[in-house]
């Protein structure tokens, strides 16, 4: 059912997501999506809940393809954000009108940015970290909302750049 809304959410926004369209991609009754997700809010928070868990488990598989190192972490949270290897930023970016304007549907969100850089930056300079998380960001929010002036080469430096800041650890120059 998850996935029906998924695709409900990238076809037609969250806005446009009901119980109804949900049972009709799924094949299943309105009753039978009820039973899981008795209100369209539950069903957000279950959708944000998953989108959270995809960005974990695509940094866990781009962690252990790297060598064990001081950045390590943080390499792995520069190459699941960049290149998207689960493909949740068309979710992402379906959802995110909807959850910013509730703050409940923002405290998971919220939690999640808030554990997530002491999670990437141990064993690197906070400094360092911040300034690689703080980009990676903003590069993802400029592709989100397709508004980055960078072209293909450009945006490959970038995430070059800043895959080695990743790696390296180190003190900041």
């Amino acid at each position: 059912m998850l996935d029906a809304a998924e695709a409900v959410v990238v076809e037609h926004g969250a806005v446009r997501l009901t119980l109804d369209a949900v049972a009709r991609a799924a094949g299943v009754s309105k009753g039978g999506v009820m039973y899981h997700f008795p209100s369209k809010k539950a069903l957000l928070e279950a959708l944000v809940t998953r989108a959270i868990e995809r960005s974990h488990a695509a940094r866990e598989a781009q962690l252990g393809k790297l060598p064990e190192s001081p950045g390590s972490a943080l390499h792995a949270y520069v190459r699941a954000s960049i290149n998207d290897p689960l493909h949740n930023d068309r979710v992402s970016s379906a959802l995110l009108a909807v959850v910013a304007s509730d703050p409940k549907l923002m405290s998971p969100v919220r939690d999640f940015f808030a554990q997530r850089l002491p999670a990437i930056s141990a064993g690197v300079p906070f400094e360092r970290a911040a300034l690689v998380h703080l980009a990676t960001e903003g590069l993802w929010l400029m592709e989100l909302f397709r508004v980055s002036p960078f072209n293909k080469t450009q945006r490959s430096r970038i995430k070059q750049l800043l895959a080695t800041l990743a790696a390296e650890g180190g003190t900041v120059p």
